[in-house]
């Protein structure tokens, strides 16, 4: 049992150190030595828990989005029974805390830095994240604006309440190594304390479109 426990600790650790060098240099730059330096293991133990560079890559992924699933679980750990406006707004505030949490910043870097300089390596798992929440989402807003709401419909409502959540990202320089520019500074700064208020206003808001659009759904009936 000692050992199983220690090999787990050492995977974990290999796991942290790639999120930051990936985070930091990109797959391509990245290195064993220097992800073994900064987890202060030596290279067997690489080889040994992920026996190649692309599979500590997709690994080292699937750990970030684990972490993030624990702090910041999209249904807010709101049940089946929780309203659809609840549960919206429940994901909304989670999407934020997500962006604003500092401790996140590695994790934000890393899939900035597939997006600039793709691999491949991490298509399928990106897709499979973004499915899986989209999914929730699309759900959510099949409840709000009821059956007969088309496809179309609920894609451009989800445009609509996602763009809000994504807007608040922090600006500033392109992770180190991207091949990407500085984006320009938005006019609004906000940071983690505004987390409950954005998302007050944000689900305020989308309900209020959302309602708006029931109507032209059941109108058009």
């Amino acid at each position: 049992m000692r050992l199983r426990k220690d090999g787990e600790a050492t995977r974990r650790r290999i796991l942290d150190a790639a999120l930051e060098v990936f985070g930091t240099k990109g797959y391509h730059d990245a290195t064993h030595a220097e992800i073994c330096a900064q987890a202060g293991v030596n290279t067997s133990a690489v080889n040994y828990h992920f026996t190649s560079k692309e599979n500590l890559y997709r690994a080292t992924w699937e750990h970030a989005a684990k972490a993030v699933e624990c702090l910041y679980p999209l249904d807010g750990g709101l049940g089946p029974d929780a309203s659809p406006a609840d549960r919206l707004r429940a994901q909304v505030r989670a999407i934020l805390d997500r962006v604003m949490d500092p401790r996140l910043g590695q994790i934000h870097n890393l899939r900035m830095m597939e997006m600039a300089n793709p691999t491949g390596f991490l298509h399928d798992v990106f897709a499979s994240w973004l499915n899986e929440h989209r999914r929730l989402t699309l759900s959510n807003l099949r409840d709000l604006l009821g059956a007969q709401a088309t496809q179309e419909d609920l894609e451009l409502c989800e445009l609509s309440v996602i763009s809000q959540c994504r807007a608040v990202h922090k600006t500033g320089p392109p992770p180190k190594g991207s091949q990407g520019t500085r984006r320009p500074s938005l006019p609004w700064r906000f940071n983690a304390a505004d987390s409950d208020r954005l998302a007050d206003h944000i689900t305020s808001f989308s309900l209020a479109g959302i309602a708006a659009v029931r109507q032209q759904i059941e109108a058009r009936s």
